[in-house]
């Protein structure tokens, strides 16, 4: 069973190839699909541009400004006639562009507008570079690539990395195969019973206290005990079977919070490779779900102890950020997890780790939330991973 996952996940990797274009930007592609990516720290990446098979050449609105594009943030793919990749001696640089059909370019000056350039003062430091992302983004758009230099003959594809194996434990959740998963990829995360059982427990305190608070402030109204006239921090004490009421109706509220958070929170999240999408079930309601065509990426977030001799997660979060800006939250564990690194990973490497927002690669993968992250962007159709980091 897992040999045909692993056959499936290893080809679908060999597929995804990231190329840091720039200090603060990078290119991630496939057949299907090509984008810039823009990093801004410590804000969240940005996507620049994307080009997909049979759809249109899509951009940022600070990327129509600078480039004179059309303001609806797209072309259409008709008129896209050429990926075009040149030397400029002025500015030693390769500058890979595009040139547009004749109707886009009434409007501008040019045919031709600049996607990105690689600068170094040696022409051939970036040629290899330079004619990947060209070729790449003439595959996805299928028009011709055109240049002015010689083609290089591509490198050899790198053997794909292995994912961490099947099941991971997520503290509160734990990623698995679905029970159909050797036929059809299928992952399913589940959370452990033990968090019913800590709503039920915490209910019943809730319960319990209530009881406590409405029985002392009743029998204090209807008896003729006397209420205490000092070490009170009320102006007066009369007040105290009021309070208790309030107390009371406070933690019945807090009994319909958990039972609405009983009701509502997703239990299972599937995420299916046939259908590329990722949704969220209670018991057998779906609460949402969010085609892998909606995703922009996969953000795998932990806030980390600083100090310590064995690393320790404080907090963990799995998130989908979506092509509309919002953030979707997939699941959230709060609790601590003392020696979080996964079996073969370096506590020093880790350790020197960066804090802000990452590019998660498999290879740099070392805790179980991390590993599970990329699972998932996997399972939907190479999406990109990044991986907040936060110390305290």
């Amino acid at each position: 069973m897992c040999r045909c996952i692993e056959s499936r996940i290893a080809d679908s990797q060999c597929r995804m190839t990231r190329i840091a274009v720039s200090a603060n930007s990078l290119v991630d592609f496939d057949r299907e699909r090509w984008r810039l990516i823009k990093l801004e720290a410590p804000a969240e990446p940005k996507l620049v541009v994307e080009a997909k098979q049979g759809a249109s050449f899509r951009y940022n609105g600070y990327f129509a400004v600078s480039r004179d594009l059309p303001e609806s943030g797209e072309i259409l793919d008709a008129d896209l006639k050429q990926v075009v990749l040149g030397w400029s001696q002025e500015s030693t640089s390769w500058q890979l562009g595009l040139t547009l059909s004749e109707e886009v370019s009434l409007a501008r000056s040019s045919r031709w507008f600049e996607i990105l350039r690689l600068t170094n003062a040696d022409k051939s430091h970036y040629e290899q570079t330079a004619t990947q992302l060209g070729k790449a983004l003439a595959t996805t758009l299928d028009v011709p690539f055109v240049t002015t230099e010689p083609a290089l003959e591509p490198e050899p594809e790198a053997e794909p990395i292995p994912l961490v194996d099947l099941p991971l434990q997520l503290g509160m959740w734990r990623l698995q195969l679905s029970p159909d998963g050797d036929k059809n990829g299928e992952l399913q995360l589940l959370r452990e019973e033990r968090w019913m059982r800590g709503r039920i427990r915490q209910i019943g305190w809730y319960a319990l206290w209530c009881v406590v608070y409405l029985w002392v402030s009743v029998a204090t109204l209807t008896s003729d005990l006397g209420l205490p006239n000092a070490g009170t921090l009320i102006p007066d004490p009369a007040w105290l079977p009021y309070l208790g009421i309030v107390v009371a109706v406070l933690l019945v509220l807090g009994i319909v919070r958990q039972l609405w958070i009983v009701q509502r929170e997703p239990d299972t999240i599937a995420i299916n490779p046939v259908e590329n999408s990722i949704s969220g079930w209670r018991g057998a309601r779906q609460r949402w779900k969010v085609n892998a065509g909606g995703i922009q990426a996969v953000y795998a977030s932990e806030v980390a102890k600083k100090r310590g001799r064995r690393p320790t997660v404080t907090h963990g979060e799995i998130n989908l950020h979506l092509l509309n800006g919002r953030f979707l939250p997939v699941i959230t564990d709060p609790e601590k997890i003392v020696d979080a690194l996964l079996p073969g990973a370096d506590a020093a490497t880790e350790k020197k780790r960066p804090e802000g927002v990452q590019a998660l690669e498999p290879s740099a993968v070392s805790t179980a939330l991390q590993a599970a992250a990329v699972h998932i962007a996997v399972s939907l159709g190479d999406v990109p991973v990044w991986y907040d980091r936060r110390l305290r």
